[in-house]
This record gives C-alpha cells, sequence and structure tokens, in this order.
C-alpha cells in the first residue's frame, strides 16, 4: 500500500492510460551534437531512460524546434523540421517506452525569442537568414538593445501552420504517444495571443478572436497529423508577470475556447515569460502554482498539469487529493534525482536529492552547454555513470578524507557505497564548507539542503564522520598513525581574504590592517557582528555581496555595496536571480555605488575612484569593510602528504577555488576511481 494513493493511481489521455502521475515537464533537451541538424544523440536515449526506468508516468520532451530557422541561439535543442531527425526521437521513445512510460514531445517556435547566433557563423549554411519572425516588430523586453524580429507575413505564417503539423507527423512517426503545442514563456503563439505582441491589423490581430486564429490554426493542423489515435495536448501561461501581458482571466476564456474549439486531451499550465518566473527562487513555496491550476480546471474538462518547485511527493499528494491539478510534472527536481519516483515508491522520501533550485541548470544551458545540476553529477553522462554503473570493489581499501565540504562529503558518499572504509575529518563543527556558509545568508537557506544530504547519504553508506577535528601540519603524523589510511584525499576547500586581494592589482587593498575588515563569510557564520557604517566591497559578482549586505542592513546597520564593475550580481543573471537580489537589495535600503575602486582604506573611512576617470575621488565612513573579494586554496596538508610519500590527491577548491558543482563532480569523480 502506498504512503500516495493518488500519486501513483492511472489516469488517462484521450485514448492512452498513463500509469502514475508524476510527469517529467518540458525542460531544455540539450541532447544533440549539433543544433543546426538537432538529431539526438545517443546520450538522449541514456538520459530520458535513466528517468523512465525510475518508473515515470509520462515524460515531455521540451522544447523541439519545428523550423530550421527558428533556432534558439547556439542552444543544444532537437528539431523535427526534417525527416533525418525521426530516427533519433525513435530511439528515445523505444527506450522510454519498454519501462511503460508514455513520451510526448513539445513542439516549439520561439518566434522573437530566437536568435540569429548560429545563422550568422560563416561555417553555417550562407543562405540561412538572419532575422527571426513575430507577428509585429516588437522586440523582448527582458534585456537591453534586443534583436528586432520581422513582422510575419501571410504566407509565413500559413509555413508555420503547417510546420507544426509536419513537425507532429514525424514525431508520430517516431512512435511518440502525443504530442504538446508550446504556447507559453512568451513564444510565437503567445505573441499571437498578447496584445502586448500582436500590433497587427490584419486577420491575425486586433480582436480577440483574431489573435486566437493562430492558435487554432496550429492545432488544427497538429490534430490533422495525429488522428484520433494520438493525443495533443498545450503548455499556457496562467500568469506573465509583465505588465500589459495576458494574465489569469484572459487565459481563463483562452482554455474555455480551445476546450470547445480544437480537440486537444489536456492543458499544461506554467507561468511567467522572464525567465526569473519560469525557474523560480528557493524561496518559493512548493506547489507554488497550485491556485493557478485550481482556477484553469474550473473552465476546463480536459486534465490540468501542474508545475511549481514540488520535491516532496507530500505535497504532491496533497495537491492532487484537493483537485488542484490531475498531474504532477517535476522538472529541476529530476535533474536533482532521476531516481525520484523509485525512491517515493519505496518509502525512501529522506533519500531523494531535493532540488535546492539553485538554478546551474538554467546557467549551463543559457551559456550554450548541456543541462546540469549543482550537485547531481550523473546528469549528462548517465551512459557512463547510470544505474548499475557504480561497481562494488573486490577488496576494500581505507580512504582518509580531510574536509567535510561537498568535495570530501561526495567522494565519502561514492567511496563507502562501493564498500571502501572511509573515515572524513571535518575542522568545523559542522559539516558543509563553503556550502554551508552560503546557506546562512539571508533568502539562501535552502541551498544548506546540499550539505545536508551528502552527509547523510555519506553516513548511510558507512562512512565516518568526524566534526571539530583540525587537522596541521603538527598533528599530521600522529592522525596517520593512527588511522592508518591507504589513500589520504585532501578536500579542505578555499578562503575568502579579507585584506581585499583581488585580481585587478592582484595585491591586498591599500590599507586594510587600518579597518575593521572581515570577510563576508565571517559575517554570514556570526563570527563577527558590524555595526555603524559598513561598506561592502564585491568583487565577484554572484548573490554573496548583496545577500551579505541585505544582511547587515537588516540588522540596522547603514550599509553601502560597492563595487568596481559598472553593476552587481551580474553572476546573477545565468542562474535568473538578480532580480530577486536586487529585489531584496532595495527593500533592505541597501545603496549600491558601481564603478569605484579602493584607493585606500584609512582606519574608519576609505578612498575610492572612479575606475574610468581616476581624477574623480570620494570618500566613505566604515566602522567595518566587509570583503567580497578572491579567494585562495588550502592545500598545505596535500604538500605535506606528498612529502611523507602518501598515497594522496586534492579534490575541490584544495585545486582551485570554484562552484560547488565542480567540487560534487570531483569528489565523484575520484571516487569511483579508487
Amino acid at each position: 500500500m502506498t504512503a500516495y494513493p493518488k500519486l501513483f493511481s492511472e489516469w488517462r489521455i484521450r485514448h492512452t492510460t498513463v500509469p502514475n502521475r508524476v510527469v517529467f515537464a518540458p525542460t531544455c533537451p540539450t541532447w544533440v551534437a549539433d543544433p543546426t541538424e538537432g538529431i539526438f544523440t545517443d546520450q538522449a536515449v541514456a538520459y530520458y531512460e535513466e528517468r523512465a526506468r525510475s518508473g515515470l508516468g509520462m515524460i515531455i520532451i521540451g522544447g523541439t524546434i519545428i523550423h530550421k530557422e527558428a533556432l534558439y541561439s547556439e542552444l543544444n535543442f532537437p528539431g523535427l523540421w526534417d525527416d533525418a531527425q525521426v530516427e533519433g526521437l525513435a530511439r528515445v521513445a523505444e527506450a522510454v517506452q519498454r519501462h511503460g512510460t508514455r513520451l510526448v514531445t513539445q513542439l516549439l517556435h520561439p518566434g522573437l525569442r530566437a536568435m540569429n547566433v548560429v545563422n550568422k557563423d560563416p561555417a553555417y549554411d550562407h543562405d540561412a537568414e538572419w532575422w527571426h519572425v513575430a507577428p509585429s516588430q516588437v522586440p523582448p523586453g527582458e534585456y537591453p538593445n534586443a534583436p528586432m524580429p520581422k513582422e510575419i507575413e501571410h504566407h509565413e505564417i500559413a509555413e508555420m501552420i503547417e510546420a507544426y503539423g509536419s513537425a507532429a507527423r514525424r514525431a508520430f512517426e517516431a512512435g511518440l504517444d502525443g504530442v504538446e503545442f508550446h504556447m507559453a514563456h512568451g513564444y510565437l503563439p503567445w505573441q499571437f495571443l498578447s496584445p502586448l505582441y500582436n500590433h497587427r491589423t490584419d486577420d491575425w490581430g486586433g480582436s480577440y478572436e483574431n489573435r486566437l486564429r493562430f492558435s487554432l490554426e496550429a492545432l488544427a493542423s497538429i490534430r490533422a497529423a495525429a488522428g484520433d489515435d494520438k493525443f495533443v495536448g498545450y503548455r499556457i501561461n496562467s500568469a506573465s508577470f509583465w505588465p500589459g501581458d495576458l494574465e489569469m482571466d484572459d487565459v481563463k476564456q483562452i482554455v474555455t475556447d480551445l476546450d470547445e474549439r480544437s480537440d486537444i486531451d489536456y492543458v499544461n499550465i506554467s507561468a511567467g515569460v522572464h525567465h526569473s518566473f519560469i525557474h523560480t527562487p528557493m524561496t518559493y513555496e512548493p506547489g507554488w502554482e497550485r491556485g493557478y491550476t485550481k482556477a484553469v480546471k474550473e473552465v476546463t474538462k480536459t486534465p490540468v498539469l501542474l508545475v511549481g518547485r514540488i520535491t516532496h511527493p507530500g505535497v504532491a499528494e496533497d495537491i492532487l487529493q484537493a483537485d488542484e491539478a490531475d498531474a504532477i510534472l517535476l522538472a529541476r527536481q529530476l535533474f536533482a534525482d532521476e531516481h525520484w519516483v523509485q525512491k517515493v515508491r519505496e518509502g525512501r522520501e529522506d533519500d531523494i536529492r531535493r532540488c535546492v533550485a539553485a538554478n546551474y541548470c538554467w546557467r549551463s544551458v543559457i551559456s550554450g552547454g548541456r543541462v546540469q545540476c549543482v550537485y547531481n553529477p550523473v546528469v549528462g553522462r548517465e551512459r557512463q555513470w547510470g544505474e548499475g554503473s557504480l561497481s562494488a570493489v573486490a577488496a576494500g581499501r581505507k580512504a582518509l578524507v580531510i574536509g567535510g565540504g561537498p568535495a570530501g562529503l561526495e567522494y565519502a558518499r561514492i567511496a563507502a557505497a562501493r564498500g571502501h572504509e572511509v573515515v572524513v575529518v571535518e575542522r568545523e563543527a559542522e559539516t558543509g564548507g563553503h556550502v554551508r556558509w552560503h546557506a546562512q545568508l539571508p533568502k539562501r537557506s535552502e541551498y544548506g539542503q546540499i550539505a545536508v544530504w551528502l552527509a547523510a547519504q555519506a553516513a548511510g553508506n558507512g562512512a565516518v564522520i568526524r566534526t571539530g577535528e583540525n587537522v596541521d601540519e603538527d598533528n599530521l603524523d600522529a592522525l596517520l598513525a593512527a588511522e592508518q589510511p591507504d589513500h589520504v584525499v585532501v578536500a579542505t576547500g578555499s578562503h575568502y581574504r579579507r585584506d581585499g586581494w583581488q585580481g585587478q592589482t592582484a595585491q591586498p587593498l591599500p590599507g586594510w590592517e587600518t579597518g575593521n575588515c572581515v570577510s563576508w563569510v565571517d559575517v554570514a557564520t556570526g563570527a563577527v557582528e558590524p555595526s555603524g557604517s559598513v561598506i561592502v566591497i564585491d568583487d565577484l559578482q554572484d548573490a554573496m555581496a548583496p545577500l551579505t549586505a541585505v544582511k547587515l542592513a537588516n540588522a540596522g546597520c547603514d550599509t553601502k555595496l560597492v563595487t568596481r564593475w559598472p553593476m552587481i550580481g551580474m553572476e546573477t543573471i545565468p542562474e535568473v536571480y538578480y532580480l530577486w537580489v536586487r529585489q531584496h537589495l532595495y527593500e533592505a535600503g541597501v545603496e549600491v555605488l558601481p564603478d569605484l575602486f579602493v584607493k585606500e582604506i584609512r582606519g574608519d573611512a576609505v578612498d575610492f575612484l572612479n575606475v574610468y576617470v581616476n581624477d574623480i575621488t570620494s570618500t566613505l565612513p566604515a566602522d567595518w569593510v566587509v570583503m567580497a573579494t578572491g579567494r585562495q586554496s588550502d592545500n598545505d596538508l596535500y604538500h605535506a602528504l606528498r612529502r611523507r610519500g602518501v598515497s594522496t590527491e586534492m579534490i575541490g577548491d584544495a585545486i582551485a577555488p570554484r562552484t560547488t558543482y565542480e567540487a560534487v563532480f570531483e569528489g565523484h569523480r575520484q571516487a569511483r576511481k579508487l
């Protein structure tokens, strides 16, 4: 008897029975060798089969491009504009369906959000167009100087409608169970629907009826390809969170009309045009979109699918039992843990690697790479590291891991799972390293779940974790004598310098020793409690300096955030956290001062110069100066071990300071080699 009866109950889409109500949401399907060809690779097969094997009811492959002139920049998305693309998709279908999982693909035309980076490559087709089409000449509003689209002509509209039908035909030739018409997130169908984007005065714009026409005709084209046997769904926004765009009442009318006038089988509800709402932050409540799906269910008789930061099956079951949705979409959660369904079925909820909404997944995609997860290194490596690949050793060795941050904990988790004896020694009272530091900042506590999960899993696999035990040159020999390890792993991380050392001068900031200078880590962990006037120096451009400034302002400090860069938080943009970071700064009353570099710290004052016009100077009072500047590796123990001839290696920040992603990856990879 399952604890989640509704979640694991069968349901039907048209004539198709779906074995349960857990659905892999349409997410970036970055598993092609070349975006200009759009053909799925062997890695695509392994990626989707790994998730189907866990017992998913259905998988919806995300953004599949329907037309060659609609490439989504250099993103590695598949296509269905050519018959040559059918075979790769068919191999995915065969792999997924043999586990009883239903397979759908989402048909995408980005419209004005297409980008022509690939088309301009001199090695690409010289006849490729360097523009993209949209209902009207309206640029996307989410970034500056966005490329202006061409207003689509009547014959091109007919071509796109036919392209949707042709793409659907190819999907069904590949053996898929259904297709999904992507009309959410500000893409081409939404652009026709919304008066924000559609300024036409012909039969395709103006009135609501005219704006709805493109979706009706595209869905009719898709249904003609599907026939009666296959099912057709669509994804639509509940709300766009953009002034002047369609909102809930508009969407309810659209859903009602599509029910009556199109032969559709389900509706998939999402939210947001700006990616800050599509990939919501870790502060959002699990299942936060349930009110939207409940409203849509009031006006449709078709199944309604819900997405929205769900990581725990209890939340999913509650939503289903309340009849606020008919199925639950997991997106980022199935990057974080591809075996979510299996663990839930087996009652192992505590073993779920929960998504912490760090959004490293989107960062990796928008940078032109593959989907990755900040602490699941198996993503994209399922062929090599998927289920069953973690081989047990014939004769275990003893590994001593010095450092209980993300690299050391992941090493311990994997090495212990393989049958090695593992002892982790951590200097601090708690494990986690930089993950724990980050989690102690405002709005960031969820990030600490990474360390909690890694430590619990390592211990569960048999690793011994000792905290509050410092290791240095003086007691290293005694530790080696006591533990007698076969191999020592140095995972001692790195430290943020409190002297303002950075790459501009490769020197500490002048006069740092005269002031109350500390690192942001000192503030986050409570090692110091600044008061009065505080200047936070941000050289890193991640979320740490801004959130440290918020913490200080909330504690009553007169806080200024100063950077030599033209803005703050540039590194938060690919993770779509910039909007939220900026919001927190405004709400806390933090003053942001760009373009300034420290000329000299003079006790309780700091002199700055303008980085563009050095003669322009200013002075600010500073009872405390908080540095979010350079960091350097702590690896003296590694060199001490090498001098002793001990079998040893470094992993994570002890090699070079980077992010959680690299730390966990290296811990995982190296533990597989022991």
